[in-house]
């Protein structure tokens, strides 16, 4: 079945006399399934699996390793995982820094040359930075455009990961920033920032973050479990457009770039072999003997890039490395009962059991 999609897929672009094929499971998607739902993905570390969903875990119920970190409102967490359960409870308090806090740290991000609030090159002052800085366009995605929006306190993420004006607006500073997220962060600050030392011909990075409002629907969209809407050709491929992966959690295959998992969701293909189980069975990490792991890549290397001649340098702490530490000290649940297998004794009231006797 997910061949003969993939080949129709492919034969429909090149020649356009037909429609493309429907990859999403009408049926499935009834059940609105999204990131917090744990019959189809993993529970982040600081959440914990309730009759199908997500729900907060306690603070003390986190693992006691880990680094101290600083909250947006100064205050100091014993760990990564202790921030997010009070986050999860307390949504007005965020990551800002690994380690302890200062009263003049701040995290801030900002849109520029943008005709509406939404809408503009992204600029970024990092916690430890003197002034702003732009973000590259090279490496930027979907991915971190959905988390530039929801810091910026657009729930539903970002409509396109570029403004419409960026490719003719050059950038004012000789130097811009990389960035890499996952897609589920709630801040930016949680992402992994880099520098590399030769950026002068690159264009800043923009973003136009969803309105519902002002982008009306299209004829062919998808709508999202959050309400957001986008182009049905961008479902069942990997990616998170739709900021709470709704759009790839109900997919009978995937497109090119995507990796399907036994349980129907689509994940990115470098997710696999990556020594993280990312499909609910596990299935992304079967067969992975002689593949290289992506913790064995260099920092700012995914989704396919090339590697820049010039190594680039770490601006700070990568918080999706903790997460992943986290999320290994989580006790292994097997499901299932285990078979007991037990025996029947005969003994006499008071007396001792019996045992086979030897021949002299």
């Amino acid at each position: 079945m997910r061949l003969h999609l993939l080949l129709l897929l492919f034969f429909c672009s090149r020649l356009g006399f037909c429609e493309e094929p429907d990859f999403l499971i009408k049926k499935c998607l009834s059940n609105r399934y999204t990131h917090q739902s744990c019959s189809k993905v993993f529970c982040q570390p600081w959440e914990k699996c309730v009759e199908g969903a997500c729900m907060c875990k306690l603070p003390y119920l986190c693992p006691k390793s880990g680094s101290s970190v600083c909250s947006t409102s100064h205050r100091l967490f014993r760990n990564y995982c202790q921030l997010k359960t009070y986050e999860c409870l307390h949504p007005e308090t965020k990551f800002l820094i690994n380690g302890t806090c200062e009263k003049k740290e701040t995290f801030a991000v900002s849109l520029e040359s943008g005709e509406l609030p939404s809408e503009g090159i992204v600029r970024v002052k990092l916690v430890n930075g003197d002034e702003q800085a732009y973000l590259c366009n090279s490496k930027w995605s979907i991915t971190e455009a959905n988390v530039v929006c929801r810091h910026l306190g657009h729930a539903q993420g970002a409509l396109h990961h570029r403004y419409a004006n960026d490719s003719a607006i050059r950038m004012k500073a000789p130097h811009c920033l990389d960035v890499t997220c996952r897609g589920l962060e709630s801040s930016l600050s949680e992402c992994a920032f880099s520098k590399r030392a030769d950026t002068h011909d690159e264009t800043p990075a923009g973003v136009t973050c969803y309105l519902r409002e002002v982008e009306p629907p299209s004829p062919d969209s998808f709508e999202c479990v959050n309400g957001k809407f986008v182009s049905r050709s961008k479902t069942c491929d990997g990616i998170n457009d739709c900021g709470d992966q709704s759009d790839e959690l109900c997919c009978r295959a995937c497109r090119p770039g995507g990796f399907h998992c036994t349980s129907d969701v689509c994940i990115p293909e470098d997710h696999r072999c990556d020594g993280e189980m990312d499909c609910i069975l596990g299935d992304d990490e079967n067969n992975c003997k002689g593949e290289e792991s992506s913790e064995t890549q260099d920092q700012g290397v995914h989704r396919g890039e090339v590697r820049d001649q010039e190594p680039a340098r770490a601006l700070n702490d990568n918080m999706d490395n903790e997460r992943r530490r986290i999320k290994s000290l989580i006790p292994q649940i097997t499901c299932g009962m285990r078979r007991n297998i037990s025996t029947r004794r005969k003994r006499i009231l008071g007396g001792k059991a019996a045992v086979k006797a030897t021949r002299t």
